[in-house]
């Protein structure tokens, strides 16, 4: 029995959700299983919890998505009556012409007739009596009862969708008038919704990846609204062309908006009858090639000089209440450490590898991020006053981490307003440390495998990312005491 969600297989227990029928045309499947990993049915109830959640979250949003959008009803509602439009025009030439329609435009025909519930008897007979024997057929009575009888058809039709009753009649003036219909963006509301929750419960996407998405498909669907176009690539690339931003990130934005498209035609029937014989908007894009080397490089970081580091540290040091960020530009200037990585410091991440003091990164963007970092001589002195001043068990102070738990938000904008006022452009951010620590190792000689094992980064080869153990404590340190810099440190008194 499994009344309670949970299963016992090969002595462990199984949490199960059937999934309701109306739901597993999106889920494509009937149940969702997830092993408990555990033969004790007391813990299996509370490890099963958030499974029923998820699985819920996710029944819930397929329901939503197999539901008619007003607007799904909007774009079809214009494709009918373009076509029906169409229609008429091929059956008048058809008479004036006094030939026979094409079995194409047979069929259309009895697709029209057939578009509502059955005709009543009064209606069939209007449409018969044009064909009586020896009768004289009116072209122009002929069309006029037809349109008639299609249009009756076509708001029977629409009065049986299940909506709200003013996007029934928005929806009956655009059958009557194709040019009523205002473009209002298949990238709906709720759909937008519903892709987030896939993104991140189904995928397990960061939230910040995720929000980015979100928040460009929000402007996405403004814009189309806002200037009534359809989802179209013509006006994919018009909207492109509205952005001041890099190529880099354009392509971010198309791959954020194909990523929609993928999803919704997989698991949003309703957005997959619209579109699934349509290319994607999204693709194949061109971007102008700008061979000017003066241009290309126009974006491209940039390393802080020797005397660059001074500079940023000096005016650090002479602003009110910056000593954490005179701090962290040491920090950064001294290891090559990203910003966040620094800010993550804990006094217990200050550890002894073969008798040398180390900084140990953790939860670093890539394996190889993962590292110890010997502490250069000139930091000894800030490292232990901040080992002995920390309030929370972090080295670097962070007035709050953001909705995302990153701890170097404020102090990354407080160096943005730093250099931006010492005079560094936008080629030069907190980033650029790291550059000038790599720049300075290399100009000292030291091999690129040792370089690359102090910032973490693979080194790209077999050898030395798959079989060495990496360079020994000893040999870092030897690296990172050549990085000088013409800085004079003060050294401030143990508590602030």
């Amino acid at each position: 029995m499994a009344s309670d969600n949970l299963v016992l297989r090969s002595g462990l227990w199984h949490a199960r959700l059937t999934i309701p029928a109306d739901a597993r045309p999106t889920l494509n499947r009937r149940e969702f299983t997830a092993s408990l990993k555990t033969g004790s049915k007391t813990e299996a109830q509370r490890l099963k919890i958030p499974y029923l959640q998820q699985w819920q979250s996710l029944i819930d949003q397929a329901r939503s998505t197999s539901k008619l959008d007003p607007e799904d009803a909007r774009i079809q509602a214009k494709a009918l009556a373009e076509r029906a439009r169409e229609f008429y025009a091929d059956v008048a030439q058809a008479h004036i012409t006094n030939g026979p329609l094409s079995t194409e435009k047979a069929d259309a025909v009895a697709d029209f007739l057939s578009l509502g519930p059955n005709h009543s008897q009064e209606e069939w007979e209007r449409m018969l009596r044009h064909f009586e024997v020896d009768g004289r057929l009116d072209a122009f009575e002929f069309n006029r009862d037809l349109q008639s009888l299609v249009q009756g058809n076509m708001e029977k039709q629409a009065n049986t969708l299940p909506l709200k009753e003013a996007d029934k009649d928005e929806i009956k003036q655009i059958l009557k008038d194709p040019s009523h219909y205002r473009a209002k963006s298949p990238i709906t509301t709720t759909r937008i919704n519903a892709f987030k929750v896939h993104q991140e419960q189904v995928k397990g996407i960061v939230q910040k990846t995720v929000d980015t998405q979100v928040a460009r498909l929000e402007n996405l669907k403004n814009w189309l609204e806002t200037n009534r176009r359809d989802l179209t690539h013509e006006s994919i690339t018009a909207y492109m062309d509205t952005l001041s931003v890099s190529e880099k990130t354009k392509k971010q934005f198309l791959f954020a908006g194909s990523s929609f498209w993928k999803w919704a035609l997989r698991y949003d029937e309703n957005f997959k009858k619209l579109h699934r014989d349509q290319q994607s908007p999204f693709q194949n894009h061109d971007f102008p090639t700008n061979r000017s080397k003066r241009a290309a490089t126009s974006t491209e970081r940039k390393a802080f000089a020797p005397e660059d580091v001074a500079k940023l540290y000096d005016a650090a040091k002479n602003q009110k209440n910056r000593e954490t960020l005179s701090d962290l530009i040491l920090l950064g200037a001294y290891t090559g450490a990203r910003i966040e990585e620094l800010c993550r410091l804990k006094t217990s991440d200050i550890v002894k590898e073969e008798g040398i003091q180390c900084f140990s990164i953790k939860d670093a963007k890539t394996a190889a991020g993962e590292r110890n970092i010997p502490i250069h001589s000139k930091l000894q002195p800030v490292v232990d006053r901040l080992v002995k001043n920390s309030e929370d068990g972090y080295l670097i102070k962070s007035t709050s981490g953001n909705k995302y738990g990153n701890r170097s938000d404020a102090l990354s904008k407080q160096f943005g307003r730093l250099k931006t006022d010492a005079g560094y452009n936008s080629q030069f951010v907190f980033h650029s440390f790291r550059k000038t620590v790599i720049t300075q190792l290399q100009r000292s000689d030291v091999p690129g495998v040792l370089i690359a094992a102090i910032v973490g980064h693979e080194t790209g080869t077999i050898t030395f990312d798959v079989y060495s153990a990496g360079p020994s404590p000893k040999q870092k340190r030897d690296a990172i005491s050549r990085l000088k810099y013409p800085i004079k440190q003060e050294v401030y008194k143990a508590a602030f």
